[in-house]
């Protein structure tokens, strides 16, 4: 993932759920033109960060050894502003499917106010040749991903 919109993996239920928060910044390039004194997070990020959230819950799901293609994105609904500064917690969780494809349902709130839900579809497919090293790339980011805080890992803990 070139564009990471996850900050952390708050929760995991393996096979089941996974919640993630995300940090929106006012120094993210986005904001540069999407608008101009009154900047908004586009609803397609949120989107890519509920696809991302979803990757991850199916990669380790599978112990890395099936990776997820994004088919359809169904019932996108937008109900409030993401701004600069704003918390996003996104839950996804699947709502169906095999060892081939899955149904996912995700949503993010900020402060407990839903802002944005969507169901996603996905095919899922063996992690050989390049979705191998997209599985790889995806161990490396939950291996981050699932650090605590600085403020809770104390003194002289390693990083």
């Amino acid at each position: 993932m070139r564009f990471v919109f996850i900050d952390r993996i708050t929760g995991l239920e393996s096979g089941r759920s996974i919640e993630i928060l995300k940090n929106v910044s006012a120094t993210e390039d986005v904001f540069d033109d999407h608008f101009p004194g009154h900047p908004i997070l586009p609803g397609a990020l949120i989107v890519e960060t509920f696809e991302q959230a979803s990757q991850l819950l199916i990669v380790i799901s599978h112990e890395y050894t099936r990776v997820g293609r994004l088919r359809a994105v169904a019932r996108g609904a937008f109900r409030h502003f993401v701004r600069p500064g704003d918390q996003v917690r996104v839950r996804c969780a699947r709502t169906g499917g095999d060892d081939a494809a899955w149904a996912v349902s995700a949503t993010a709130e900020i402060d407990g106010r839903r802002v944005a839900s969507a169901t996603l579809d996905f095919a899922l497919v063996p992690a050989h040749d390049a979705d191998a090293a997209h599985a790889e790339r995806l161990r490396e980011a939950v291996r981050v991903l699932r650090q605590p805080p600085l403020e809770a890992r104390g003194q002289g803990a390693p990083a």
